[in-house]
């Protein structure tokens, strides 16, 4: 299995209101590429970016007034945040039997999808995530969406997650040396897709933090909410005519 890193998020747009939070910088990706035997996986890798040793995150959420989104779109063909199944046909990539809660057994899978506050493998991660009410298919395995759900009240909210432990290093953004606080790992099998093809992620809706504290647990509490759009990056697969081309290259210059 090849892993390949870009050091830079690709952005398509994105709308941030932090209001007077200066402790979370941004939401931001880092895109990548797996290639697991014949197919290859297009990464996303979604976080938290803080400023703060102390800055502290608990969960991910939706509400009525800021629902959450975690979709793809192809060419300009979204996912609903409510559909129980990929309308587009492009799911988020799982392993056997795994589903959007961490699980140690899939680890070995470096595309595997799944969500997380902080952690960023699924081995840490597994003991300390999970789904709250809202998350109608966070412990189910293979189903490549995030399916949102309705209030009491049939009001859309959409998904989210929490961590069990929100006293445990992996929610504070100075354990990492970058102070990145991983929220979740979206891939994609891009294997079939063309050159001209464009597939993006909407990753929208809100996160309770700790901000500005000196000391573990110190803090204010801010509930930042945002709508972001990252762009998957990928180099699809040769057609036959290109093949056929390059062989053709070969033999002139070995003539």
């Amino acid at each position: 299995m090849n892993t390949s890193h870009a050091s830079v998020a690709l952005c398509a747009f994105a709308t941030l209101a932090v209001g007077a939070n200066a402790a979370m910088l941004d939401v931001t990706a880092t895109n990548y590429q797996v290639v697991d035997g014949s197919r290859r996986y297009s990464v996303l890798d979604v976080y938290v970016d803080c400023n703060g040793a102390f800055d502290k995150l608990v969960n991910f959420y939706g509400t009525t007034a800021s629902t959450s989104v975690v979709s793809t779109s192809l060419n300009s063909v979204s996912n609903a945040g409510s559909a129980s199944f990929a309308t587009n046909s492009v799911n988020f990539a799982q392993a056997a039997n795994s589903g959007w809660l961490p699980s140690s057994s899939a680890a070995s899978s470096a595309w595997d999808s799944f969500v997380t506050i902080g952690a960023r493998g699924q081995g840490d991660a597994s003991p300390n995530i999970d789904g709250d009410p809202m998350f109608m298919n966070a412990s189910t395995a293979g189903t490549g969406v995030v399916t949102g759900g309705s209030n009491s009240s049939s009001a859309y909210v959409g998904a989210g997650w929490f961590t069990r432990n929100p006293t445990g290093n992996h929610v504070f953004a100075g354990t990492y040396a970058d102070k990145r606080i991983m929220l979740g790992r979206f891939s994609v099998d891009v294997t079939d897709l063309d050159a001209s093809d464009v597939l993006t992620l909407r990753f929208k809706g809100n996160v309770t933090m700790k901000v500005n504290g000196l000391s573990a647990g110190a803090g204010t509490t801010s509930q930042p909410s945002f709508d972001k759009t990252f762009t998957y990056g990928f180099v699809p697969a040769p057609g036959a005519a290109a093949l056929l081309g390059l062989a053709g290259l070969v033999v002139r210059r070995r003539r």
